[in-house]
């Protein structure tokens, strides 16, 4: 029966043991190895006034009438559904008392009873659509042998596909599966075996027809049931236990375990399940399971055809105690140690985007009172719950002892709308399920024989099968309902009625249109039904405004009408009332007539309407809409429409110590919107009317602040009137910054990735961050260069970092935003450039004043490398800098700072940094910079580097001659320094018989070259512009082509001589043309006319080409190789004319005859 409700005692009063049994009876806890048999207790506290003892309430009832069974206090009870079956009504009437039954009861409109092996299933909620499965109604379905009593919770019946006949899935409690097609053919079935090794099974949980089911044992371990199909195309049930995949490395342990220990379950092994319950995923057909175990709470993605996803697992338990401490004893009382706290049940709440936990908690050292609360956490997304959003502590307790806390503890509640309805076998409290808690109304099941069998919900009304009764739903009254469907607590009702009050003219304008009206005109019916407490009403206009999953119009629905409750208008100011006559009536939110209480109305109006979203289940389902044609996380969005309430109202309450200055910008925006007063209505009436474009005000109050500015006026009042704008704009700013009112941070979260840019950080010529920087540079030239005195100067730069502070803090979520999307590297960088400008341009004006302290405070919050290096080096302070370098040492600050020096040509202090950790990190930075590597390699006494790093500078330097010349010979000492066996080199290079190799063939050949070009003859070097002491470096070519030209006037064999010996710098094919090339050019050196033929080798001894012949002869070198074929000389081009003259030839040959005799 409905009795008052009566507290037991008051929070925190201990209260003594009770001389009847518990009103929360139930049977005895099902401990997962004793479970056989349980028997029915029942209440002997309070009489049942249902019918007279026995089965006398009649349970035949037509299909769709429903019958009042009981109607007191604040909530009705009524019968609900078609009438039971006689098969099952016989059951309930003749089953042994010693056979444990239960039942269940499904949102799809099906019901199944078990009792004993007995499964009785059939259609409780009929559709007219579906009368022709009537003969389907019906079935009994054999359970599997078991030794345990089995139980509805681990039966599932589910629709695979729509207008197809139901199939069935059971569980036996030592975890056999039996599964059949359908529920019409009784013997068609398939059953496996889940090889459990002794576990018990707790629960079976639907997750649709892709992916079947979960269950779940006393033990917190999890398997999937997936129907499927078998050999020689029967059917069969795959099992599998969820496990999260494991990387490389992360999965080792556990594999290792399991070789010696076998499978184990990812909770603790001990872990005693609470619940698991599963909820729409983010995408699709993805479903999201959560997992309570006795401490911890468990969050997975499963997807067909797609690996399981362990999301997270945290312990929430420790959440909940210090909650209890916070909220029942008082920290000054009980430490969250000496508390004994249970997590009892589980509902998920706001559509699946959070939970609803039963908890209950003892302290010992106070008294023995348990006491009961219904917490609630956040657990969409990826992150797992760190707070209790809500805890509601229930006026109803008990005492406690340790031999009865199974029967305590063996609650568990239905959540449906904002009414938890927690139950046992002949007991449900109703409680509101939010706000403070409250004593709640009893319902009691306490009769002869009757107690409750199961739950279940239905058309977001709550069920409960009753022994007696059969299906009955127990709903709050009207009454109840009056005040936000129990949203808020008592001293809240007065507030609510007068709000409420203000919203009949919409309800009234959307009855008239009825479904002509628009998507958000119809969500706004359906938000003012459910303030007015017309749930039902609320919930049937949704369904009709989205139907089952069709949600695609429900963000922009939700985005204007929240636009609508900003705008809108006050309703009881006649003003308005005459202004906007004729127009369709706005939300009617605002009913003051003073500005600041309509802000406060339009804030309230803004959080009931978030929390009908949540309530309703809407919540979740929102993702992306458009809001100023551009697309925008709804959450999100929403959020900045609460930040966008508080920062107009915190411009009202400021507005009257900057009368002047808000006025004038008030008058400015709303002429630049085109508005005109009328109706003896204000600028100010029609501007705070507003809400969505509030920050428009930034925009009037710089164009007020550049009229004083362009004025004729006294020096103070621009200095004045720019820190009255920055003190505005500060205080505005703050309020911005701070989290939204009316939704909460944790529940913005979106999976999808878009680009986000806070309101007050859009771009732009009237962008907030465009016109914030703009403030900034006018305190810059304007306040700052005028201020008269330090004082003002000092506050003007507090307002700058205040300023600068905000920009720059709000770069960073549309930087986090864009860095997140697949294809926004280019739009993140080109922001990254965006914000590194604007934060230098920024920061510098305080180095600039020397505000150094403040300068490095934003520099470090904010990574600005360039101007802690900056302030370091004008300070000459190293140590700082120093301790940078480690601080940032991993974002690279230090090559920051070595490519600063660089760039600024300070190169000595440079080197300098290579002390400590930056030694390595400077040589590395270094290896890119060879002409100042070898510096650094030195002063860290690496000398075989540095003759290495020197010889290498020196190979490829083409500049200058005397630097190539340097480079080789400090190279050389650098070598001798590293080789000298004293200790002082770094080691590092090849030994040989104790000594240091000093030089190799490459550092001996490029001395050769440079020794060659210095001992080019003058009129070479003039002929070719050629200064000795500023020469270029000239390859080996160019010196044999230099030694052998005609600018060489002076040339003799000697100067020939070394022309042939450069032939060894020069590659094999290119030293054959250089050599014919010499040679020809030898024999151009002399004339051939005049020789005497009678003795030719006395006239040849006299000529270039075989005086050089006999040099190389008497220094020995090889004259087959160095010599061309006298032949191939003959066809040479340049020696054709030369050819023609028969003494040519014959002398010439006869100089080849005699070296050939000479060297044959």
């Amino acid at each position: 029966m409905f009795t008052p409700g009566t507290e037991r005692g008051g929070v925190g009063v201990p209260t003594p043991p009770p001389t009847t049994p518990a009103s929360y009876s139930s049977a005895s806890a099902r401990v997962a190895a004793a479970r056989r048999r349980s028997g029915l207790l029942t209440s002997g506290a309070r009489q049942s006034p249902f019918g007279t003892p026995g089965r006398s309430t009649p349970l035949n009832r037509s299909l769709h009438t429903s019958q009042l069974l009981e109607a007191a206090g604040q909530y009705t009870m009524e019968f609900y559904g078609s009438s039971l079956p006689t098969l099952v009504k016989e059951a309930l009437t003749f089953a042994d008392r010693n056979v444990e039954m239960s039942a269940v009861l499904s949102e799809e409109g099906w019901a199944w009873l078990v009792c004993g092996r007995r499964l009785l299933v059939w259609k409780y909620r009929q559709e007219e659509s579906r009368s022709r499965l009537v003969n389907h109604q019906f079935r009994e379905l054999t359970l599997p042998p078991s030794d345990l009593a089995h139980r509805a919770q681990l039966v599932v019946v589910y629709t695979p596909a729509e207008g197809q006949v139901p199939s069935c899935i059971a569980a036996s409690p030592e975890g056999f599966v039996r599964y059949w097609g359908t529920i019409t053919h009784e013997a068609s079935y398939c059953e496996v075996s889940t090889e459990l090794q002794g576990q018990e099974c707790e629960s079976l949980v639907s997750l649709g027809a892709g992916l079947g089911c979960l269950l779940a044992t006393t033990t917190s371990t999890t398997l999937l049931l997936q129907p499927g199909g078998g050999l020689g195309g029967g059917q069969t049930i795959n099992v599998r236990h969820l496990k999260a995949p494991a990387g490389l490395l992360g999965g080792i342990s556990r594999r290792v375990s399991s070789l010696v220990f076998g499978s184990m379950p990812t909770q603790a092994p001990e872990a005693r399940l609470v619940r698991a319950v599963g909820v729409p995923g983010a995408h699709g057909e993805e479903r999201a399971i959560l997992v309570l175990s006795a401490n911890s709470l468990q969050k997975w993605y499963l997807a067909p055809g797609q690996a399981d996803q362990l999301v997270y697992e945290c312990n929430v338990e420790k959440h909940i105690r210090e909650s209890f401490v916070d909220h029942v004893w008082g920290r000054e009382r009980a430490g969250a140690t000496q508390l004994r706290v249970w997590l009892v049940d589980m509902q998920p709440a706001a559509g699946g985007s959070a939970v609803m936990v039963l908890t209950a908690a003892v302290n010992p050292q106070v008294s023995q009172q348990l006491v009961y609360a219904l917490a609630t956490m956040e657990t969409g997304g990826t992150t797992p719950p760190t707070t209790v959003n809500n805890f509601s502590v229930l006026k109803h307790s008990e005492y406690y002892q340790e031999s009865a806390e199974n029967v305590l503890l063996a609650q568990r509640f239905l959540l449906c709308g904002t009414t938890a309805y927690i139950y046992n076998k002949n007991t449900v409290l109703c409680v509101s399920a939010v706000g403070e808690g409250d004593s709640g109304d009893r319902v009691e099941f306490s009769g002869a024989g009757d107690s409750i069998l199961g739950v279940g919900r239905s058309q977001r009304l709550p069920l409960f099968f009753s022994a007696t009764h059969g299906i009955v739903s127990i709903t709050p009254t009207a009454a109840n309902t009056s005040t936000l469907g129990g949203m808020v607590n008592e001293s809240m009702t007065e507030e609510v009625s007068r709000l409420t009050e203000g919203l009949n003219l919409s309800l009234g304008v959307w009855t008239e249109g009825g479904a002509d009206q628009d998507k958000t005109t119809r969500l706004q019916a359906a938000f003012l039904h459910y303030n007015k407490g017309n749930v039902a009403q609320s919930q049937l206009l949704l369904d009709e405004l989205f139907p089952g999953s069709d949600t695609s119009q429900l963000d922009s629905a939700v985005l204007q009408l929240s636009i609508n409750l900003l705008d809108d208008s006050p309703a009881t100011d006649p003003r308005w009332a005459e202004a906007l006559k004729g127009a369709i009536g706005g939300t009617g939110a605002p009913t003051s007539l003073i500005v600041l209480n309509q802000l406060k109305d339009k804030t309230t109006a803004h959080q009931y309407f978030i929390t009908f979203l949540q309530q309703m289940g809407l919540w979740q389902q929102l993702s992306v809409g458009m809001e100023r044609e551009t697309r925008v996380a709804t959450r999100t969005a929403l959020a900045e429409h609460g930040q966008r309430l508080a920062f107009a109202t915190a411009l009202r309450t400021l507005h009257n110590e900057h009368q002047e200055l808000v006025d004038a910008a008030i008058r400015h925006v709303v002429a630049e919107r085109g508005e005109v007063p009328k109706n003896k209505l204000t600028h100010a009436d029609l501007f705070y009317r507003c809400v969505s474009q509030i920050e428009d005000i930034i925009a009037g109050v710089l164009k007020a602040q550049q009229e004083v500015l362009s004025a004729d006026v006294a020096p103070r009042d621009p200095v004045a009137t720019i820190h009255n704008v920055n003190k505005l704009l500060l205080a505005l700013l703050h309020t911005a910054r701070a989290p939204s009112p009316t939704v909460p941070p944790s529940t913005t979260t979106t999976d999808t990735p878009l680009e986000h840019v806070p309101w007050t950080a859009t771009r732009g010529t009237k962008g907030t961050r465009t016109l914030l920087l703009q403030q900034h540079q006018t305190t810059v030239q304007v306040g700052l260069v005028r201020a008269e005195d330090s004082a003002t100067r000092t506050r003007l730069y507090s307002q700058l970092i205040n300023l600068a502070d905000f920009i720059l803090a709000d770069y960073q979520p549309h930087l986090r935003s864009l860095a997140a999307l697949p294809l926004g590297h280019d739009a993140h960088q080109d922001l990254l450039k965006e914000y590194g400008k604007d934060r230098y341009s920024l920061i510098q004006p305080l180095v600039d004043g020397e505000q150094y302290d403040q300068a490095v405070s934003l520099a470090e919050k904010y990574c600005d490398f360039r101007t802690l290096v900056e302030v370091c080096d004008r300070t000459n302070n190293q140590e700082r800098l120093t301790q940078y370098m480690n601080r940032f040492g991993s974002e690279g600050f230090s090559d920051f700072v070595f490519r600063w020096y660089l760039e600024t040509g300070k190169r000595g202090k440079l080197l300098c940094q290579g002390g400590g950790q930056q030694g390595g990190e400077l040589a590395r930075f270094l290896q890119d910079y060879s002409s100042l590597a070898w510096l650094h390699q030195i002063n860290t006494r690496d000398f075989t580097s540095a003759c290495s790093t020197l010889r290498h500078l020196a190979q490829e330097e083409s500049t200058y001659l005397s630097r190539k010349k340097t480079l080789l010979s400090l190279s050389k000492l650098c070598g001798l320094v590293a080789g000298g066996g004293d200790g002082s080199g770094a080691g590092g290079a090849d030994t040989t018989n104790g000594s240091m190799v000093v030089e190799d063939d490459s550092l001996t050949l490029e001395e050769e070259l440079i020794h060659y070009q210095e001992q080019l003859p003058e009129s070479v070097l003039s002929a070719h512009f050629l200064d000795p002491d500023t020469m270029r470096v000239l390859s080996p070519t160019e010196l044999i082509h230099m030694y052998t030209s005609e600018e060489n006037i002076s040339a003799n064999e000697f100067d020939f001589k070394k022309a042939l010996d450069l032939m060894s710098f020069v590659g094999e094919e290119e030293a054959e043309e250089l050599r014919r090339l010499v040679w020809v050019r030898a024999l151009l050196r002399n004339s051939w006319d005049h020789l005497d033929t009678d003795n030719p080798i006395q006239a040849l001894s006299e000529t270039t080409f075989f005086k050089t012949v006999e040099l190389a002869f008497t220094q020995g070198c090889e004259m087959r190789e160095l010599l061309v074929p006298v032949e191939e000389l003959l066809t040479c081009e340049e020696l054709e004319k030369l050819c023609q003259d028969a003494n040519f030839k014959f002398l010439l040959r006869a100089g080849y005859e005699h070296v050939e005799k000479l060297i044959g």
